[in-house]
């Protein structure tokens, strides 16, 4: 069995919980609040101009041209395609400039921290759940959702269209690459990563559902 089918059944419980979460469902049927969405898409924004920083950063850690410039390309790519998405929803950037929420400051945080701090293996597993959840999600979402009348179809047309399979694919295969060449200690390691980062994307949407504000 593969790291990443190892690490998808340790995670199956928490992924059960995202594909029931009232903001997927509603997303899903289109009854989302617009004002939850926003929330989301303005959090989400901030937490993506951390991600590609990240990507960008382990990206220098390869000893190798081709995957370095595989995470540069993730870097780039990804930016661009979710800049372009959120633009469609916030043409004026409104909610650009909104303060981190904590659970996208606790996300981003651990993500930096993962990368500088952990062996590169559990760093690529712990960036892997934006990638993966992000794609069994929306396949989840397109396959429950009404697109016709839905609000939020462009979003649930990138997330769970074909297009977004392929770096998926790849970076699942790279996660498996480096766990089938490293001790047992260090792929349960990358397998703990990959748990704690799918609960993170949980708290995430959970967060902007609840459109959670700093308590103090």
């Amino acid at each position: 069995m593969e790291w990443s089918e190892t690490a998808w059944d340790a995670a199956a419980p928490v992924f059960r919980k995202i594909v029931s979460h009232p903001f997927i469902l509603e997303l899903a049927s289109g009854e989302l609040p617009r004002e939850k969405f926003m929330y989301y898409i303005a959090q989400d924004g901030i937490y993506l101009k951390e991600y590609v920083r990240v990507m960008s950063y382990l990206a220098s850690r390869f000893q190798d041209p081709e995957t370095t410039g595989l995470f540069l390309g993730y870097a780039t790519e990804n930016l661009d395609s979710e800049q372009s998405l959120h633009a469609r929803y916030d043409p004026d950037g409104k909610y650009s400039t909104c303060r981190p929420s904590p659970a996208c400051m606790l996300s981003s945080s651990r993500l930096w921290r993962q990368a500088v701090a952990e062996p590169l293996e559990i760093a690529l597993a712990s960036v892997l759940p934006c990638f993966s959840v992000y794609a069994m999600t929306g396949k989840f979402i397109y396959g429950h959702a009404d697109l016709e009348e839905n609000p939020y179809k462009d979003w649930i047309s990138v997330y769970g269209g074909e297009g977004f399979d392929l770096p998926v694919r790849r970076l699942e295969a790279l996660c498996n690459s480096f766990a089938a060449g490293t001790s047992s200690l260090v792929r349960d390691g990358m397998t703990k990563a990959f748990v704690d980062g799918v609960r993170l994307e949980w708290m995430f949407w959970d967060s902007a559902y609840n459109m959670e504000t700093w308590k103090i």
